[in-house]
Formats: structure tokens, C-alpha cells, sequence
């Protein structure tokens, strides 16, 4: 039996642990966050709640589609069948596409923590350093606590944290250097009265918001008010990082407004700026074993930026661990 840490509680590292473990290794999670999920995050409030976070996944490989089947058997994850429209500057259009789109239910996060039941779990805990001793790894945390010793290492958190704790020479470190995730403002709120928009999602492309969502209309959702989420856009995030929590309630009730042809009366939002909200790296290729370091890698941003990227970064990662460490 082989000591394994994994650095990050999103779909990668729980999925990565949960592969590990039910092989028979001892296997520790640390979590910098509160809970399980990463990006899938769902913010509950006292009578309504909103996925700050991810907002749906899609399944494109047979794999996955195979493990979100299986997702779906235990009730972790349902359809969501909504037809997104389109906002451009001057229209607003359906846009109906063939895409089928799944939530975790009744949170985004849903099936992280059914992966996740039997695993070693600390939360709150951010490591922010790596120790090797004797060919084995110990991990320290931000007040001093170490951890270990383990067999290897797996990162698995966003991309500039996992940066920081790759020991310096590892295989992967130029290609990490050369990869960028980008940033996203997202605007949450419950809406005191029905608004009336005929969409329940829409892409744009206004140069300001991205996304936006009634979240409200979400299979296994609380229904009590309607609630939107809205994505602004890497660009103007990026540009607007510490913007005030006015400024983009401006911009989400211009936005919604319009959408209602009517003004609107908000019950109660919230602002969350996510840093690393998604990869924007093309073509890098990272290793994701480093068997001379013993450390790992996995997450979306190591393949692409889906969440099925952030699975099946986790499953090929695995599958190079109990090769290398079958007992």
C-alpha cells in the first residue's frame, strides 16, 4: 500500500483519491476552501441558493459519458434541458442547439462528494509548501502543521497554486510557466418578483457579461424566488478585478432589465471574483507524472478547460499511479 496527498478537493483531486483509495491506498485530501468542488460551487443562502461556479457540463468522450451514466443512477446529476439563447449588442435571439447539458443536483457539486465518501478530508488547510525527506514527501501548511511522510504528491488545486508547489526542475514546469488561466466576476441574486424573461440562459457577447443564467430553473433547485447568476467576461474581469460590488450590480440590472423590458426588484446578491476561473492555454502539453519528483498533476487546465477534461485528466493520472504503485 502506497501513501498518496492530493493537493485540491475539486473533480480532479476527488476523483484521482477516489481511484486510489477503492484500490487499496492510504490516500489524504487537503482542501484550502470550506468544502468539496472547486469551481463547482453552489452558493446556498438562507431561502435561495445559486452555482456561482461551473454551470453545467456536457459529456463528449464515451468515457465519460459511461461515468456521468453512472452519476445519473445514483442521483447525483440530472439533464438540464434548456435552450440558451443569444444577446448581441442589438438582438436577442433563441439559439437552440442538440448539446445535451447536466447539473449536480441538489448542488453543483453534488457527485464530488459522493466520490468522496470514505476519503481522508481536510478543509481548510492550504499547503504552501513541500518537504522531501528520504525519497518520501512531507506538506506544510500556511500555520506551520506538517503532514506525511507520502509516497508522492498530486496537485491537483488552480494552476498558479499548483505552480508554487512544483519542486523546481520537475518535468512539468515549463509547460505550467507557459499556461494561463483567466479570470471571471460573477454576480449572484434572488429576484423579489417574477421577471418575465423568456429565457432561462443565454450566451453574449456585449464585451462585458458572458453568461447569464435563471439558476431558479435547475432541476432539483428551490423555487421560492427566482434566481440568476452572471458571468462577466475574462477580458473585462480581468480589467475591472477589484471592481465594486455596485458596478456590477449596475451592469446585472441594465443587463436584466433589458432581458425583462421592465425594471426589476432584487430580493438579495452577492458578488464572488474567481482568479482562476478558466484555462486559457492552447496546445501545451503537461506531463502529468513526474516519477523521478513523485508528484502528479491533474485538473481541467492540464488538458483543456471542461470539466470532462478535469475527469479525464484524473483517470489517466490514476491509471500511471497504480501501474507504477501496484501492490
Amino acid at each position: 500500500m502506497a501513501s498518496f496527498a492530493v493537493v485540491g478537493g475539486g473533480l480532479a483531486g476527488i476523483s484521482v483519491a477516489h481511484r486510489l483509495h477503492h484500490a487499496g491506498h492510504h490516500v489524504v485530501v487537503f482542501e484550502k476552501s470550506r468544502g468539496q468542488g472547486g469551481r463547482l460551487s453552489t452558493r446556498r443562502l438562507a431561502d435561495w441558493q445559486v452555482d456561482h461556479g461551473t454551470q453545467y457540463f456536457t459529456a463528449r468522450s464515451a468515457e465519460f459519458q459511461a461515468e456521468v451514466n453512472r452519476w445519473q443512477s445514483l442521483g447525483w446529476v440530472q439533464l438540464w434541458s434548456v435552450e440558451p439563447w443569444m444577446l448581441h449588442r442589438e438582438t436577442f435571439t433563441p439559439s437552440p442547439d442538440n448539446q445535451q447539458r447536466f447539473v449536480g443536483v441538489p448542488t453543483m457539486n453534488a457527485m464530488v462528494h459522493g466520490l468522496s465518501e470514505g476519503l481522508e478530508f481536510y478543509s481548510e488547510c492550504r499547503i504552501d509548501r513541500l518537504e522531501k525527506q528520504q525519497q518520501k514527501w512531507r506538506l506544510w501548511d500556511g500555520h506551520g502543521e506538517h503532514y506525511g511522510l507520502f509516497d508522492a504528491v498530486i496537485l491537483t488545486a488552480p494552476l498558479a497554486q499548483s505552480l508554487a508547489l512544483l519542486p523546481a526542475g520537475a518535468k512539468a514546469e515549463a509547460s505550467l510557466r507557459q499556461a494561463t488561466m483567466t479570470p471571471t466576476w460573477a454576480f449572484g441574486l434572488a429576484l423579489a418578483e417574477p421577471s418575465g424573461i423568456k429565457a432561462d440562459a443565454l450566451f453574449a457577447n456585449d464585451g462585458i457579461v458572458t453568461w447569464a443564467c435563471r439558476d431558479s430553473c435547475k432541476p432539483g433547485r428551490p423555487s421560492h424566488y427566482e434566481s440568476w447568476i452572471v458571468h462577466f467576461s475574462p477580458k473585462w474581469t480581468a480589467n475591472h478585478l477589484d471592481a465594486s460590488e455596485d458596478l456590477l450590480h449596475q451592469q446585472v440590472v441594465h443587463l436584466l432589465e433589458r432581458l425583462a423590458g421592465k425594471p426589476i426588484r432584487i430580493h438579495e446578491y452577492f458578488k464572488h471574483r474567481w482568479l482562476h476561473a478558466r484555462s486559457s492555454k492552447q496546445g501545451n502539453v503537461i506531463p502529468l507524472w513526474d516519477v523521478d519528483n513523485g508528484v502528479g498533476l491533474a485538473g481541467d487546465w492540464t488538458v483543456g478547460s471542461r470539466l470532462e477534461d478535469a475527469w479525464l485528466s484524473a483517470q489517466t493520472l490514476a491509471e500511471q499511479l497504480l501501474s507504477d504503485f501496484a501492490q
